[in-house]
């Protein structure tokens, strides 16, 4: 078949470009991991204390449903004062007791802190909404578990969660700018304790949170100069769409003044041994995170991801387990930060912790890195046009017609060297007439010919190559963006997921189980773009397998698309649905066949000198057709 190289081709094209949507640069995740190969050894020990230390055998008391970060039995018992006594020395009066709730809440967020091990119960934030319009409830006391591990006399490890707080302060609600502090402490005698404070603020998602260890170096024994932190929490579902939810979903990490990094997304079970201190540890999903930040307290230990695809009854589960220095000569203090919140961009950016960086604006791989700058700078638009509180259907519109307005002059030459081919298509089949199967002859002679008539092969692949990037931002933007959660425009109800107008009662190959009708849409006038585009393409009517080619990509894209956020195809048909009026606008009325021709012939009678790219290329072809003048 004489244009099966360029069929060939064609279909490869359209293969690297499904794919690059999707793609995951392995071996960059591999690099980000390589200090996990140097730090086996933290991965035997971070979670004891010291290795001559023995884990204690402990049994939990109170509420058997608080999810466990050690090895304690799975039943609730109340322990008798002896055994109490010799498990738990100087902490045993606080090893019985009644769990009891306190509710600290300001503006945006309600927080229950139970006594039993003197954390964080629940969250909710109070301005959002699950997909089922039910309070957005984080995470609860049967999901997170935030707890501290550390040695007592004869040797014995214990965990706060195994113990009774009692509260310092009272519950309280602040608004505004002013701010308020609730204590839970668990008590050793003599004014010894171990406390969890927090501090919040009314107008805030910023919770701050100290842990203070005063008196114990009179029970800690002076051997030990870290403690040991389980930090536990399962996604609870809160997205429509729970496998889009997943894609977005990732545990990320600031290593110490250095660059944030994550877990991969897509790997159903990672984990990573780390023993350089961190600054920070993100549990981040689509549209939210809980974020603990220190001052690089995190010395060593080890992080973890895990979901099962087909158990949709969470999101994602997420551990982080890490040692903290401790004074064993005196008093220690460790003060901590909380973001519980939305991912929004300008939000995270304000905290100057560089945690804008969990929601991702492009790709990992340092060759495409920069696309995320791209992001930035549509993030900044959007926000401009938010501000005026236009309706988000407006605003996308808007921003598609912005570009198109920056990228005419491009678009512009693009039709018009479009419209010379088109000229010289009776000329190009003349070369094919003549040299037949010859195709290096072929090229030689239409370079020749595209010099002597001024015209540049090439000039339609510049917009193109402007487009891609900023398609490939948009595919990032729209779906990181919390502020399209819930944002009904024309049939859509939600622009963060899919705009499903049907639904099959199983899921079909490819599709899945729904259809989306802006997917559709984008669809149907992508073939129409690529219909005009084949009129105007000379080497289409030259090579008539070509003509079939585009059509390929749109139906390629309907399979992809057809569960990603209506924002995003709802922006590709606008994409389509002005690039056609656009380019119809400029063949109806800037282009003139008769005035091209004449340019063309008067570049005939008097050339320009070839410019470096093209003698280059000639020089390629001539050395191909000497090869194959060789080879025969």
């Amino acid at each position: 078949m004489k244009n099966k190289e360029t069929i060939i081709g064609w279909v490869l094209i359209a293969a690297l470009f499904a794919g690059f949507i999707f793609y995951q640069d392995k071996k960059f995740k591999e690099d980000q991991h390589k200090k996990a190969e140097l730090a086996l050894e933290a991965k035997r020990d971070s979670l004891n204390i010291a290795k001559t230390n023995p884990q204690p055998v402990a049994t939990v008391v109170g509420d058997s449903s608080q999810p466990t970060t050690s090895t304690p039995q799975a039943t609730a018992a109340i322990v008798d004062s002896a055994t109490s006594q010799a498990q738990y020395g100087a902490f045993a009066a606080a090893a019985n007791g009644e769990e009891k709730t306190f509710v600290i809440e300001n503006d945006v967020q309600k927080i229950t802190l139970s006594s039993r091990g003197g954390q964080i119960q629940s969250v909710e934030l109070k301005k959002y909404l699950t997909w089922d319009k039910k309070p957005l409830i984080l995470f609860t006391g049967k999901t997170n578990s935030l707890s501290y591990q550390f040695a007592i006399d004869n040797n014995r490890v214990i965990d706060t969660k195994d113990f009774y707080f009692e509260p310092t302060g009272e519950a309280f609600k602040v608004t505004g700018d002013s701010s308020k502090t609730f204590s839970l402490r668990l008590s050793a005698g003599e004014g010894k304790y171990f406390e969890q404070s927090y501090t919040l603020k009314g107008n805030a998602y910023l919770l701050n949170y100290n842990v203070n260890m005063v008196g114990l170096n009179g029970i800690i024994p002076a051997n030990n100069n870290f403690i040991s932190a389980t930090w536990s929490n399962t996604l609870s579902n809160l997205e429509h769409n729970i496998d889009l939810e997943r894609q977005y979903s990732a545990l990320y990490f600031r290593y110490n003044k250095s660059d944030v990094s994550h877990l991969d997304e897509g790997k159903e079970d990672e984990e990573l041994v780390f023993d350089a201190p961190l600054e920070w540890i993100s549990y981040k999903q689509q549209f939210f995170n809980t974020t603990l930040f220190s001052n690089g307290e995190f010395n060593r230990g080890k992080l973890k991801a895990r979901f099962t695809k087909d158990d949709h009854s969470y999101v994602k589960k997420y551990d982080a387990r890490f040692t903290m220095p401790y004074n064993s000569a005196g008093n220690t203090n460790y003060k901590f930060q909380f973001y519980i919140g939305p991912n929004s961009f300008n939000t995270l950016a304000a905290l100057d912790k560089d945690a804008e960086s969990i929601i991702k604006l492009g790709y990992d791989f340092w060759m495409f890195s920069w696309i995320k700058y791209i992001t930035r700078f549509m993030i900044w638009v959007f926000s401009w046009f938010d501000s005026v509180h236009l309706n988000y259907g407006i605003i996308i519109l808007l921003m598609t017609l912005i570009l198109k307005i920056a990228l005419h002059p491009l678009t512009a030459k693009s039709i018009e060297s479009a419209a010379k081919m088109k000229i010289l298509a009776p000329e190009l089949a003349e070369l094919k007439e003549k040299y037949g199967d010859d195709q290096t002859k072929i090229g030689a002679e239409q370079m020749k010919l595209y010099q002597r008539a001024g015209v540049s092969p090439f000039g339609g692949c510049l917009p193109l190559l402007i487009q891609m990037p900023i398609l490939m931002a948009m595919y990032y933007f729209f779906p990181a963006s919390i502020e399209l959660r819930q944002q009904s425009f024309l049939w859509a109800t939600d622009l963060s997921s899919y705009d499903s107008i049907y639904t099959f009662s199983t899921t079909i190959p490819l599709i899945g189980n729904h259809i989306s009708l802006f997917t559709i849409l984008m669809t149907i006038t992508s073939v129409g773009q690529a219909v005009m585009n084949n009129q105007m393409n000379a080497m289409s009517n030259q090579q008539p397998g070509m003509k079939y080619m585009p059509y390929i990509m749109p139906f390629m894209l309907m399979f992809m698309f057809n569960s990603f956020p209506a924002a995003l195809t709802y922006y590709y048909l606008l994409q389509n649905l002005l690039g056609i009026a656009h380019q119809w606008i400029i063949q109806k009325f800037f282009i003139d066949d008769a005035k091209l021709r004449k340019q063309i012939e008067d570049n005939k009678k008097n050339p320009k000198q070839a410019s470096g790219w093209q003698k280059k290329l000639a020089d390629m072809q001539k050395e191909a057709q000497q090869k194959a003048k060789a080879r025969k």
